[in-house]
Parts: C-alpha cells; sequence; structure tokens
C-alpha cells in the first residue's frame, strides 16, 4: 500500500495566493458549515463545497434515509480481524462508496479506547488496547486517503461514554492519557498524515475539547505536526475566542453559533487576531485542495451503487473478525450427519447489520439466514422459531414491509395545500434533517406528507406508534391511529423530539394497507418522523423453539442486541442480554446440547449459560453481509477468524471502570489509570469469561523458539508458527513485552507487536515482529517525554493474553 498523500513543496504558496484572495469576510465564512454537511463554496474563486459524511462503517451520504448503502462491519468487528492489510482494503472501498455519494470528508474511524463495555457507542471501536487500535486506525485512513478522500479520525479525546456525553469531564492523569487514549489518535496524524481531527463533545480535565489549548495547538499540532483541520463533532462548540485560540478550525453543523460570521465580527471588534483567522482559513484551504476542491467542483447526485468488489470486501470483514469462542465438537457442521437444523432465536431471520445513531446505514440488500443456511446444506430440513423479542418497546417498522418505502411531499410552511416545493422517496420509516431541509425551505417552517403501502406478514393486534419533532398525526386506510398533535417531551431525535405514542390495531397478513404520516415541524434545528410497528406477540413463542430444537440434530441459536440497545446517546445498564433471552438459551441447550450460539452485538456480554452450549460464535455487528458470511463459518465453507480486541468480563463488577462510571457531579475519574481491559485483568489476576485476544479455529498451530536480535533500544523478534491441524487456517500471532523491574507502576504486559497469517495443513512460517524504542518505554508526566528504563525485558509469544506460547528475556540499553 503507497504512503498517504503529502503537501506538496508548491501547497503551501498555493494556499497563500488563494488565501490572499480571500475578503475577511470569506475567511471567516470557511470556519462554519454551510448546512449539516457541507463548508462553504466560494464562487467567486472557484472554490468548491467540501461535503462530509458520517462513515465508520459505512457511508451515508447526507439525506439520511433517502439513499441506500453498503453497510460494512462495525467497529469492533474490523477490531476483531486483527488485520493490517484487510484493513486496508476496507478503507480502499469506504472511499469507492464515498465518491458514490459524493462525500470528499470521511467522518471516521473512531479510534477511541472502550474504557467501559456499556459505553453506548463502545461497538464504533476497534480495541480495547492502544497499540491494536492505532496498527489499524494507520491501516484504514491510508487505505481512505491514498485515493483522495479525507479522514477525520475521532473524537478527540476520552469520549467513551454517552452518559453526560456533552458535558461530562474526563478526569484522566498524565500517564493514562498518553499510554492509553491518545496513542491511536498520535498515529493517526503522525503516520497516517489524517486530514482531519473531530473534536469530542466531552470536557478533558475541566476544558471542553473543543477550545482545548493543550489538546488541540500544543500536543495536536506542535508536539505531532497535525497540519489538517480540526472538525468539531456536531453542535459541539461552545464559544468563538477560545475555541479558535485554542486551534478549532471548523464549527459543525451550519449555520454556525460561534464561528463563520461570528468569528468575522468578533476579529472586526478586535477579540480576534485577523492573522488566527486567515491562519485558520489557510490550514482549511489545504484540506478543500487535497479533496480536489480548490479549483472547483460540480456537485455529484448520490448514487446506491452496488459494486461486487466492495461488497466482497465487505464478507471478508465478517470472516474475519468473527470469533469462534468455544467449540466442543460441534462446529463445523456436518451436512451428512443432519437431517433437521432449528434456526431458533429473535436475530435469527433477519441478522441485525449495525448498532444506532451516526454510525447506522440504510443497507443495499440484506439475505435471510435461513435462505443461506437452506443453500449450504441441500437437503437438510432448516426450520425456523422466533423463541423470543427484544424490542425497546414498539421497534422502527420493518421495512420489508414497506417494499417501495414512502413518497414525501415537502411544503414550505405548516400546511399541506398547494404543490409541494419538492417530492422524495426515503426506503424507511424515518425522515430526518438536521437543519433546512432543502434550501430555501426552513427547518422550523415546513411540513411533509408521507405515503406508502403497508403489507403485514402477520395477523393480529399490532401496536402501530409514532415520534416526532413539531406535530404529526399517523392514518391507516384513512383512519386516524395516532394523533401527536400535542406531543409529550421524550428522547426521540437527538432529545428535540417526542415520547412514542402509540395504538393497537388488528391487521391482516397480506392485505396491503394505506400508510399516511402528516408531519408539521417545530422551532428546533432537527425535525423529523419516525413510524413504528411491533408484530404480534405469540404467547407460547419460548416453548415452540425449545419443541423445535428438540426436534433438530443441530441448534443455531442467534440472540444479542439491536440499534435500540447499543446505540449512540445511550448507555446499556448493565451487560445481560436483553429480554428473555438467557432463559431461552438455557431452556434451548437443555432440549438439545448440540447448540451453537452466535451472538449479533457489538459488545461484551454475560453468559451465564457458558457451560451449557456446544459452541458460541460472537458475530459482532457484521454489516449486510452477515447472514451470509455466517452460513459459510457454520457449514465450514468459511472459517471464523477473528479474535477478540476486547475483554469479556464474566461479571460487570469485574470490569475495570466498575468504581469509577458513570461518576458525579460533572466528572468521570479515569480511576483505572493505565489498567484499561485486559492490563486490569492481568493487574488484579482476574479471571475474564473470556480473554483479549482470544479466539479458535477449525485447525492447530504450533509455536518454535523464539529468536530476539536487540539493536539498542529496538528489538526483532522471529517464531516460527506451523499449521498443525487437518484443515487451511488463519492464526494471529501476538506479541506482549514486560518490564521486569519497573520504577513506576505499569502493566503486568502490553500488546506490542502482531501478525495475522494464514496456513495449509503442515504449513509453517517465520513471523518477524519489530519492536521500536516505544515498544518499552512509559510516559514521564515530569519531563514531558517517553523513558526507556535500562534493564530486563520479557518477551511473551502467543494466541491471547492469556495462552502465551514462548517467553524469552532480553536486555535493553
Amino acid at each position: 500500500m503507497s504512503a498517504p498523500r503529502s503537501p506538496s513543496a508548491t501547497e503551501p504558496a498555493r494556499e497563500a495566493l488563494v488565501a490572499a484572495r480571500l475578503t475577511p469576510d470569506e475567511q471567516a465564512s470557511l470556519t462554519a458549515g454551510r448546512d449539516v454537511w457541507h463548508l462553504p463554496a466560494i464562487d467567486r474563486l472557484g472554490i468548491g463545497a467540501l461535503k462530509m459524511s458520517d462513515g465508520p462503517s459505512g457511508i451515508r451520504g447526507e439525506r439520511i434515509g433517502r439513499r441506500r448503502s453498503l453497510a460494512f462491519a462495525c467497529g469492533t468487528a474490523a477490531g476483531a480481524t486483527w488485520d493490517v492489510d484487510l484493513l486496508g482494503r476496507y478503507g480502499t472501498a469506504l472511499a469507492a462508496e464515498a465518491r458514490s455519494k459524493g462525500v470528499h470528508l470521511v467522518l471516521g474511524p473512531t479510534v477511541g479506547i472502550p474504557r467501559t463495555p456499556l459505553g453506548g457507542r463502545t461497538f464504533e471501536s476497534f480495541a480495547e488496547d492502544p497499540h491494536l487500535s492505532a496498527r489499524l486506525a494507520v491501516a484504514y485512513i491510508r487505505g481512505v486517503q491514498d485515493q483522495g478522500v479525507g479522514c477525520c479520525v475521532k473524537h478527540f479525546a476520552c469520549n467513551d461514554q454517552e452518559h453526560e456525553r456533552m458535558t461530562i469531564s474526563a478526569e484522566v492523569d498524565a500517564r493514562a492519557l498518553r499510554e492509553i487514549h491518545l496513542v491511536p489518535f498520535e498515529a493517526a496524524v503522525r503516520e497516517a498524515g489524517t486530514w482531519a481531527v473531530m473534536a469530542a463533545y466531552n470536557k478533558l480535565n475541566g476544558t471542553h475539547c473543543s477550545e482545548h489549548p493543550e489538546l488541540l495547538d500544543r500536543i495536536l499540532r506542535d508536539e505531532w505536526g497535525f497540519d489538517g483541520v480540526v472538525v468539531s463533532d456536531w453542535f459541539g462548540t461552545h464559544s468563538t475566542v477560545a475555541a479558535t485560540t485554542a486551534g478549532l478550525d471548523v464549527e459543525m453543523p451550519g449555520p454556525a453559533r460561534y464561528l463563520g460570521a461570528e468569528l468575522a465580527a468578533a476579529a472586526a471588534r478586535g477579540e480576534i487576531d485577523p492573522a488566527l483567522v486567515d491562519t485558520h482559513a489557510r490550514r482549511i484551504l489545504r484540506l478543500v485542495d487535497r479533496c480536489g476542491l480548490l479549483d472547483g467542483s460540480g456537485t455529484t447526485e448520490e448514487e446506491e451503487d452496488d459494486d461486487p468488489g466492495r461488497r466482497t470486501v465487505a464478507r471478508e470483514l465478517v470472516v474475519g473478525s468473527t470469533v469462534l469462542l468455544q467449540n466442543r465438537g460441534l462446529l463445523p457442521l456436518a451436512p451428512e450427519n443432519l437431517r433437521q437444523v432449528a434456526v431458533i432465536g429473535p436475530n435469527a431471520r433477519w441478522i441485525r447489520t449495525g448498532g444506532g445513531g451516526s454510525s447506522a446505514v440504510t443497507p443495499l440488500a440484506e439475505s435471510s439466514l435461513l435462505d443461506e443456511l437452506r443453500g449450504q446444506l441441500p437437503g437438510v430440513d432448516v426450520v425456523y422459531e422466533e423463541g423470543c423479542r427484544i424490542d425497546r418497546g414498539v421497534p422502527p417498522l420493518d421495512p420489508r414491509l414497506v417494499f417501495d418505502g414512502f413518497e414525501l411531499e415537502c411544503f414550505s410552511g405548516g400546511g399541506f395545500d398547494g404543490e409541494p416545493v419538492a417530492i422524495e422517496h426515503i426506503t424507511m420509516g424515518e425522515y430526518l434533517t438536521i437543519g433546512d431541509p432543502m434550501p430555501g425551505v426552513d427547518v422550523r417552517n415546513f411540513s411533509v406528507r408521507a405515503r406508502a403501502s403497508f403489507t403485514p406478514d402477520v395477523s393480529g393486534s399490532w401496536r402501530i406508534a409514532l415520534a416526532n419533532t413539531g406535530t404529526a398525526r399517523l392514518l391507516v386506510d384513512g383512519e386516524v391511529v395516532v394523533d401527536n398533535a400535542e406531543p409529550s417531551r421524550g428522547a426521540t431525535f437527538f432529545g428535540y423530539g417526542s415520547a412514542i405514542e402509540e395504538s393497537a390495531m388488528v391487521l391482516d397478513a397480506g392485505r396491503a394497507y394505506d400508510l399516511i404520516v402528516e408531519f408539521r415541524a417545530g422551532h428546533t434545528p432537527v425535525s423529523g418522523f419516525q413510524v413504528r410497528a411491533a408484530r404480534p406477540v405469540q404467547a407460547d413463542s419460548l416453548a415452540r423453539a425449545v419443541e423445535a430444537a428438540r426436534g433438530a440434530d443441530a441448534v443455531v441459536l442467534v440472540v444479542g442486541s439491536n440499534g435500540q440497545w447499543e446505540t449512540e446517546g445511550t448507555d446499556r445498564a448493565d451487560l445481560r442480554l436483553v429480554g428473555e433471552q438467557d432463559e431461552l438459551i438455557r431452556r434451548v441447550a437443555l432440549a438439545n446440547p448440540q447448540t451453537v450460539v452466535v451472538i449479533n452485538a457489538g459488545a461484551p456480554l454475560e453468559m451465564p449459560w457458558v457451560d451449557d452450549v456446544a459452541a458460541i460464535l460472537m458475530l459482532w455487528f457484521p454489516g449486510e453481509e452477515g447472514a451470509a458470511a455466517l452460513a459459510r463459518m457454520l457449514t465450514g465453507a468459511a472459517e471464523p477468524a477473528g479474535r477478540l480486541p476486547i475483554t469479556f468480563p464474566r461479571r460487570l463488577e469485574d470490569s475495570p471502570t466498575h468504581d469509577w462510571y458513570p461518576g458525579s457531579e460533572g466528572k468521570v475519574e479515569y480511576g483505572e489509570g493505565t489498567l484499561v481491559g485486559y492490563r486490569h485483568f492481568d493487574a488484579h489476576e482476574l479471571e475474564p469469561l473470556f480473554c483479549f485476544g482470544h479466539g479458535l479455529s477449525y485447525t492447530d498451530f504450533s509455536y518454535g523458539e523464539p529468536t530476539v536480535v536487540v539493536n539498542g533500544r529496538a528489538a526483532t523478534v522471529t517464531v516460527e508458527v506451523t499449521n498443525t491441524g487437518p484443515r487451511r487456517g488463519s492464526e494471529v500471532v501476538q506479541l506482549y513485552v514486560s518490564d521486569v523491574e519497573a520504577s513506576v507502576p505499569r502493566a503486568k504486559r502490553e500488546l506490542k507487536g502482531f501478525q495475522k497469517v494464514t496456513l495449509d495443513p503442515g504449513e509453517h512460517r517465520s513471523v518477524e515482529l519489530r519492536l521500536d524504542e516505544r515498544s518499552f518505554a512509559y510516559w514521564d508526566p515530569d519531563g514531558r517525554d517517553w523513558v526507556v528504563e535500562p534493564g530486563s525485558f520479557d518477551i511473551a509469544v502467543g494466541r491471547s493474553s492469556r495462552d502465551l506460547r514462548q517467553v524469552v528475556r532480553l536486555e535493553v540499553s
């Protein structure tokens, strides 16, 4: 893979030339979004409008819900690949997706360290370990930026909980900050040359990250040499003077409250040095130039481009990330021994592709696990039972029941008279606009009439619901089912929306119903509505699942969560499977011990039934290729090749942050210091449910004696790995470093190298892992520098943080 583009020698002169032609107002205008996703164009000079999009695991585009996109695996799944080459190809595929949506800057990757497994956005991050996160982030960013699309790495810094996420102050000591939480960002800047960094919502040691001079100026620019643009998180700017002088370049979204025109006014009043405005403008112009917009650019219509090559990468990510946690001889399933397979669980028929919030995308195309498994097991009877539900209240309307989507008539003003100003189409029952829905239409004064043909797939009493900003009502076949004319305040639409209002209605399966939403915007910068529908409850669902299990030769039980439970804005309350899922697993396994539990979720879970089932697969939120890839792994056509990027505790109380999360009085102490993740379990001699780096294979591997060559404060470790099993498979060789006699408290061991290899039966390969000076160093807060203490270090090589096959000692000068 080629190196990311570096600024050429001519770029500063080019920026200076363009900047010199800007008026003071034009310079300031560049520091604020024109709307939700764009920076302003400057037509007078032919400067195009830079377009951004949410994109950690797929490119949504600017009109959320209007266009479908290829849904890739979530962040923890990408982390579970431990595969630098695959992450590079993933980045290349994302760049192509971005171009299909006319996007110049991808808002990702998310590289913050998930210090608590309860975090609502834990599923977006790569790993609990900074070294693993850094290596994958560099590969991802290079893959994207080598194609001429920028990355905005996020969230800088210590944004790892949703509780009070806009205001909480992360109280972090200097060593924990440098050795754990800043490492992936430093690699993204120094090695990958990321074009942009997103400032986090939260405060760091009392100061908002978007106006934090230590973070944005001294560390990011002076120390790391960052030459890109710092962008606020959406609505995460809090001041004009403090933010600008600290180093924030762009306020998003527009229209701005603090930068842009307000920055120009502050400069005119003498509160801001005009030279500083010029500095910000030049940085932004550099980004605009890197995106190819300094010489102008026409707008690009967003496309739904289902590219086979990118879909192949999406499937590779699923196979490469799925972790075989446990296997007592059940997997892979042997078709010759199967007459009937029972597929059971709330996530069994349709795999949940991703979590909720800004990382969610509308998939291009999904397949049913039932269909995929039947294709892999011809002649085997595949039966299905849901078993239980995991809906959080009334779930979003299943888009498969409104096959043609919703047609929207949009009106300027609060009524539905006259000709609509626009007619649009959305694929799902959710309409959302942040800022004006279209040019010339005020987000606080417009209305929408949405129509769809809704065909239930089950007869009985359905729960039909509506949530909205402003006011709305929902009609089915002309009858008002929900009237939300006087809505009560709720948590929907980032806190701007109503509570979810619902009604019961008896519907017939297979009959098409005319569904209409009449929506009027309120006085909020966010507007929209959600149509929700819950299928009738099947009273004997769990008993039917148990009976299906009893009559099958093997059971595939798919459990987990969804975007209602793991989502931006809300943390989880505990690590338990929601609803009756634990009871479902217990009873199914009792009826048929030949049960494989597939976990379709984005973060660690407790498993009180771990000893009752034959096999466990961690599928994560796999994106839209999840069902196809899972069927291949279950039957042995592919091997689950992932390793855990995060520790699974036996119980919540064992997690490193249990004594500190969620904080109080506006602060959360990072009392665990540098003992994040597996470091905590090692230091306190706690046995995790499944350890960091763990993952089984369908084959076996052996390790030879490592050889070590030391060169001053660097070393090269070489170890031979052999596939001793019956089939081709992947192994992740992991290297951990321990300081034998440190003068400061240090972790018992720290990951400092890894490499994924794929070997045929009997094949062996020498794996070379390089350790640089930082591999042995700790951060000295007094000297503000990295320190390597001379002495003995143990180098452990193995399959996980708790399965170390070989240990050698070396002396570092």
